[in-house]
């Protein structure tokens, strides 16, 4: 596995634009949007179905792995499908894409991911990149778009809380972008990538108990096929910031309250330290699988 820490926007863009040329049979680039600094948000979709899920990550520029892992799994599944061969001798890849559709978004913020790297300079527009400067944030500390908004709390969600006097939910086009992808495409449920303390979480449905306990069930399931272990989002109150904080208005709550599916946080540990490669190779094995178990467990 490359080094995640040197990919840059224009590297996965180039790697989901290649897996939809070569596999152009069952694979679909799509770009959904645009972010305020004018970088294409792209998504390739695997499959020949009508229900979806939706396969999420990139949301911060922090998040150096599960952009990379998306696309590899993105790899592995077109490889099998082409191949005709069974993932981990279980998986039978070509029925899973002949039946459903996987959508996979793995960079939403593009701008806060060329933030990391390249500093406040990688922002184009003088005026975002000025407005930035000035929070006196150091680059590779920053979890915010281009305009200093934190995507991960600025979904229109029951739980919104806004932060700031002029603040208002669904405000970024990153957000709005998302939007119009959960609304167009008929789904049965998301699965949003982070990078945090090896946890699974899954988010409630207000009034809806039989929901909450599907959800459930299929939480403990991926929780034991992946090791990690598990958490309910305690109706809004469990989305929490890299910090530990709080946070309200996330993606994966506004998908459970509007589109009624079954939504989880997947967190992977950090890989750091000399023992990287390893770790992001045993990471990168907990969770490959996690979308195909996901559809048969439905």
């Amino acid at each position: 596995m490359p080094d995640t820490r040197s990919c840059t926007y224009e590297d996965l863009y180039y790697e989901m634009w290649e897996i939809s040329q070569r596999y152009s049979q069952i694979a679909q680039f799509r770009v959904i949007g645009k972010s305020h600094d004018e970088r294409m948000i792209p998504m390739v979709e695997l499959g020949k179905g009508t229900n979806c899920i939706f396969c999420l990550s990139g949301l911060t520029g922090l998040d150096r792995q599960t952009p990379m892992f998306l696309i590899r799994m993105m790899q592995e599944y077109v490889k099998a499908w082409e191949s005709g061969w069974k993932m981990e001798e279980i998986y039978e890849v070509g029925e899973v894409l002949q039946n459903w559709r996987l959508c996979f978004i793995p960079l939403l913020n593009p701008d806060g991911y060329e933030i990391y790297t390249g500093d406040f300079q990688a922002i184009r527009n003088p005026i975002y990149r000025q407005m930035l400067r000035m929070q006196e944030i150091p680059s590779q500390e920053y979890t915010g778009n281009s305009r200093g908004v934190d995507l991960r709390k600025n979904f229109p969600t029951q739980y919104y809380q806004r932060k700031q006097v002029m603040q208002q939910p669904a405000s970024e086009n990153e957000t709005k972008a998302l939007i119009r992808i959960f609304q167009e495409y008929p789904s049965c449920g998301l699965l949003s990538f982070d990078h945090f303390r090896n946890r699974i979480l899954y988010f409630k449905q207000s009034k809806s108990f039989a929901a909450n306990q599907k959800s459930y069930r299929l939480a403990r399931h991926l929780q034991k096929c992946s090791s990690y272990y598990m958490e309910n989002s305690g109706n809004g109150q469990g989305d929490f910031s890299v910090a530990g904080r709080p946070g309200t208005g996330s993606p994966e709550q506004f998908y459970a309250e509007i589109c009624h599916k079954p939504s989880f946080r997947i967190e992977t540990l950090e890989a750091e330290g000399k023992t990287r490669e390893e770790q992001l190779q045993s990471e990168y094995r907990k969770i490959h699988t996690l979308p195909l178990e996901y559809l048969f467990s439905l």
